[in-house]
């Protein structure tokens, strides 16, 4: 699995299907019969599966409307709907590691929060207390809120050109 991809599926009429977070198009949904696309983000390339004449406009459209500048790609982030393993990929290799501390830093936040609740998720109680451990339990009871915690951090390098991957310096 490339883990910079994001996987886009459209119907007959045009209309677009993303999942943040898909593994395949399988995840989206083909029993409904929509059309296969990708669109990687490390390259900033469309890949078109099998298409209908109409769809690869539609799938371009909301491409360009998501991410089609940087701008846009970082508002995408900003409302949580790329998770921190994709982001980091856009990132120069020099500021993937930055990047990855401040977001260990916002997982330590919400675990110390979670912990502060005493309101632990196990009978026998909170596995990380007392441990500098994360709580995955945490992170997923937080769900979009810590992508967009992640984002904001991912935002705060990505926004200056030269931290960006080649692909998205301009």
């Amino acid at each position: 699995m490339d883990e910079a991809m994001y996987y886009l599926l459209v119907d007959p009429r045009g209309k677009v299907y993303a999942k943040a977070g898909a593994e395949s198009f399988a995840d989206v949904a083909h029993e409904f019969g929509l059309q296969e696309y990708r669109f990687d983000l490390a390259a900033r390339r469309l890949l078109v599966g099998h298409a209908t004449p109409a769809s690869p406009v539609a799938a371009q459209d909301y491409v360009n409307q998501c991410f089609g500048d940087p701008e846009r790609l970082m508002t995408f982030a900003k409302e949580g709907h790329l998770p921190k393993h994709v982001l980091v990929r856009l990132l120069s290799i020099e500021n993937r590691q930055p990047y990855l501390e401040s977001c260990a830093r916002v997982e330590r936040e919400y675990t110390k929060a979670c912990t502060n609740r005493r309101d632990p998720c196990l009978e026998s109680g909170c596995s990380v207390e007392g441990e500098d451990e994360v709580c995955l339990q945490a992170l997923l009871d937080a769900g979009v809120e810590y992508h967009q915690a992640c984002a904001a951090e991912w935002i705060k390098l990505f926004r200056t050109p030269v931290n960006r991957i080649d692909a998205w310096k301009n």
